[in-house]
């Protein structure tokens, strides 16, 4: 067994960035569960024009650049926090969004990257502030069932 096969449910991170840069591939795009280690908060983002907390998200990252290192970028840079190793789940969310590349809509899929983090979130200057909630709460506050379908595929990784 690989190091990125959690009982089936996580997929190679290396095939969903080498996929970033083929012109005719499906559009994906990343939400991260994020889960604060010290408290295990779940870590939802707060916009500025949006009501509710959601998750991050965040482009697939460049094959340059590597999903790992990818993750710990927008995390560090969004939330200022340590992220430890991030798992991709198998499983797509299938939804509709612009293709890069053709650029028409269609239909594209969302990836499930959950990753454990340390240290004390604060927000960049994009974001109106962080919320950590235990994850039952963060479920509840979630406004679509897309996100809390992601947030328990996440936590499904995460164990």
């Amino acid at each position: 067994m690989t190091g990125w096969g959690h009982a089936n449910i996580e997929a190679d991170p290396g095939a969903l960035v080498r996929r970033a840069t083929q012109g005719d591939a499906d559009p994906e795009r990343i939400l991260l569960v994020v889960r604060r280690v010290e408290d295990g908060a779940i870590l939802l983002a707060r916009w500025p024009d949006a009501p509710q907390p959601m998750l991050l998200s965040l482009d697939t990252p460049h094959p340059d650049e590597g999903f790992e290192d990818g993750i710990a970028r927008v995390l560090r840079a969004r939330f200022s926090v340590i992220a430890h190793t991030p798992r991709l789940h198998a499983e797509r969310l299938p939804v509709r969004m612009r293709h890069q590349v053709k650029g028409s809509d269609t239909t594209g899929f969302l990836r499930v990257a959950a990753v454990e983090v340390s240290g004390e979130p604060a927000p960049d200057g994009a974001l109106a502030g962080i919320d950590a909630l235990p994850a039952h709460e963060a479920a509840r506050a979630l406004s679509t069932d897309l996100e809390r379908r992601a947030l328990a595929l996440g936590l499904d990784l995460l164990g």
